[in-house]
């Protein structure tokens, strides 16, 4: 692949997931930061599948630290735009929240835990 296909690549990659999080970040229904909040996880979220589709299909896209940022993004961005809205609206039922929340943190820590086997198989690689 050319340096221009390869730089064009991802201008377009970096173009497309930036301009999706900003709409899922500005769509959201909430303050400043609860909308910086779903942004910045939404944005992760790509780079999560991308990584979990890399394993898939055995090709090492990331390096060790990275896939160690992803893993630990994945878990501390669930329980930041989850408990944010729980401090802010403390006064409300949050029954429902809780609910989601579980849900996500559950599916989150199977991606936690595929990225850091993930991380720790990229480790063992590099001291042979």
């Amino acid at each position: 692949m050319d340096k221009t296909n390869k730089n064009l690549s991802i201008i377009i990659f970096l173009f497309i997931t930036i301009s999706l999080s900003a709409a899922s970040g500005y769509q959201y229904v909430g303050d400043f930061i609860e909308k910086g909040l779903n942004a910045i996880s939404f944005f992760i979220g790509y780079f999560v599948l991308v990584a979990m589709f890399g394993i898939f299909k055995g090709v090492t896209l990331f390096t060790r630290k990275q896939l160690l940022f992803l893993a630990y993004s994945s878990i501390v961005f669930v329980f930041a735009v989850y408990l944010y809205p729980c401090f802010k609206y403390s006064d409300q039922n949050q029954s429902a929240l809780m609910s989601t929340f579980v849900f996500d943190l559950i599916l989150n820590t199977f991606i936690f835990t595929v990225l850091y086997k993930e991380a720790s198989n990229e480790r063992s690689k590099s001291n042979r």
